[in-house]
């Protein structure tokens, strides 16, 4: 009942049709079929939905989950039936609260809960501390990013640099600043990391959803952490070996 009305609200993302369904659907990417070092996005944030699943699913007799019916595009997916995917328990430390505890309870023992569930959907169970010292939204930022080094082999150094530099001047730029920044050229492969990132972002607001939410939603929005003009920006700079002093603007 609370998934519905908060669903009906626009206030959760994707939670509703899982409980309801036990099905998610994810019909449209950008990406480049010739890059096969960056993985299918589908097939990136599938460990981390995974444990979504069973954040939200309580297991049956002799602790087995429902599965999860996905219809999520990636290539070499048909998408003539859904694909059957079973829900992994995350590594929380003192286990998995149960969904009546995370949205429901209160007080600072049940809010620390919520965070470490979250974090140990995307496996950061052990950076909690760390975390908790930055900006909701660049902590949520770093939460992705750190997920994304562990699940994509091919990321760089200096795709990494980009990442964090976007992130760093994004706060200091107005929207005027932002839509009056002029590329010469776009490079494809930051495209896609742009858009495998953006997407990710579902991903964090499904498992603030599922977790009871320990971030508020606005702070994951993806105008809050992410601009395509200056990440490209970031990316092109960071790739022809910038120095750190001007990837940063100096700050």
């Amino acid at each position: 009942q609370l998934a519905k009305e908060q669903h009906i609200q626009s206030e959760n993302y994707t939670i509703f049709n899982i409980l309801s369904n036990g099905a998610i659907d994810c019909s449209n990417s950008l990406e480049d079929e010739c890059d096969t070092e960056i993985p299918g996005q589908a097939l990136i944030y599938r460990p981390a939905r995974q444990h979504i699943y069973s954040v939200l699913l309580e297991s049956g007799k002799g602790g087995a989950y429902p599965s999860v019916k996905e219809w999520f595009v990636y290539f070499g997916n048909p998408l003539q039936q859904p694909e059957l995917i079973q829900p992994v328990q995350p590594s929380v430390p003192g286990g998995t609260p149960n969904l009546k505890t995370l949205w429901f309870a209160k007080g600072p023992d049940v809010e620390k809960q919520r965070y470490s569930t979250f974090l140990a959907c995307f496996h950061l169970q052990d950076g909690m501390e760390e975390l908790q010292a930055l900006e909701a939204p660049v902590a949520a930022f770093c939460c992705l990013l750190a997920y994304l080094m562990m699940q994509v082999s091919s990321l760089s150094l200096e795709d990494l640099n980009a990442f964090l530099a976007l992130i760093l001047c994004l706060k200091g730029k107005s929207a005027a600043q932002l839509a009056g920044l002029q590329l010469a050229q776009v490079d494809s492969r930051g495209v896609h990391l742009g858009a495998v990132f953006v997407r990710g972002l579902t991903t964090l607001l499904m498992a603030n959803s599922a977790c009871g939410f320990p971030f508020r939603m606005d702070d994951l929005m993806p105008w809050e952490v992410f601009d395509g003009k200056l990440f490209q920006e970031k990316y092109q700079q960071s790739h022809r070996g910038c120095s750190l002093e001007e990837l940063l603007e100096g700050n």
